[in-house]
């Protein structure tokens, strides 16, 4: 039956109601595959994720309990950081990978003749490690950015005023508000071939400005969907965790060391981590039909191509 629908068309001028049904036409044709290869590619960054995230929890604990310890509060702090810090890196590999698959998909569905049915690694896999690599340079820059101005605030607050504060914080704020265009970047670096990354953030920022109101308003409401799955695969998780805590807080039974607790915590943390991860399938494809959008409203791609393709009509 999927073999006789359309083939769902990417650049065109939607509706904010279009969009919504275009992403999940999008979900709901290809559901098996992406599935499938997030499960492949995803699941080895949340084994090492899980395990870094309950040792974290683990560790907050005994860094809220050791609290003027001596010694084993230095430790507490070290091993602390070290699995935020581990937490940090997988979930920056994990997006980027993440990120890079489902546009892989994508531009394959877009060109294959069989679209996404039985597809292969092969058939995208030249796509894909691009795609990443570019992904993780948008994060990198990012996070560059972020450093240069915290930092920035921060030595003004320390060589000339505190109250330098009340110029830097407003002006942090406003430029956040402007990395608001710039969720635009991701799909415009990796579905527009031979552009600079330079490029690319100011095409980012003149498609997102140009259809600002409709990129919120669409990313908030696949964010609260998005939400609402990681909720779902979250909560056995968290109430474990926090079962298991109260009960070594108030007994001496220490289930927070047996093998089968410890064991039932990493498999529900799997759920976990790999939920907020399929969850985010949603807002990459939604991102990804509203640069389609946005293209065809600023630059008119379809009519474009009509023109050039006029002498085959």
């Amino acid at each position: 039956m999927e073999n006789q629908k359309n083939r769902i068309e990417f650049y065109r001028r939607r509706t904010f109601s279009e969009k919504l049904n275009a992403t999940f036409d999008f979900i709901r044709e290809n559901w098996r595959p992406l599935l499938k290869y997030t499960f492949y590619l995803i699941m080895p960054v949340c084994l090492v994720q899980t395990f870094a995230m309950n040792a974290f929890i683990g560790g907050y604990l005994d860094l809220v309990m050791s609290l003027g310890g001596g010694s084993y509060f230095g430790n507490s702090v070290y091993s602390f950081m070290t699995n935020y810090g581990i937490l940090l890196f997988c979930a920056l590999i994990g997006s980027a990978i993440l990120s890079g698959l489902v546009y892989a998909m994508m531009q394959t569905y877009a060109t294959r003749e069989n679209r996404l049915q039985n597809i292969t690694l092969d058939d995208f896999k030249e796509r894909l490690v691009k795609n990443t690599w570019k992904c993780l340079i948008i994060s990198l820059f990012l996070i560059f950015i972020y450093i240069i101005i915290a930092v920035f605030a921060g030595l003004l607050a320390i060589l000339v005023s505190i109250y330098s504060l009340l110029i830097t914080i407003p002006i942090l704020l406003i430029f956040m508000l402007c990395l608001i265009p710039l969720m635009m970047l991701i799909p415009v670096y990796i579905f527009e071939h031979d552009i600079s990354f330079f490029d690319a953030i100011k095409k980012s920022w003149k498609l997102g400005t140009s259809t600002l109101g409709g990129m919120i308003g669409l990313m908030i409401v696949l964010n609260i969907i998005a939400s609402v799955i990681q909720t779902v695969t979250m909560l056995p998780w968290y109430i474990t965790i926090v079962i298991g805590s109260m009960m070594t807080l108030t007994s001496e039974s220490g289930i927070s060391q047996s093998v089968i607790y410890k064991f039932a915590i990493y498999i529900l943390g799997l759920l976990q981590s790999y939920g907020i991860y399929v969850s985010s399938i949603i807002g990459v494809i939604g991102l990804a039909f509203q640069y389609f959008h946005a293209r065809e409203k600023v630059e008119g791609v379809t009519i474009e191509s009509n023109i050039s393709n006029f002498n085959q009509l």
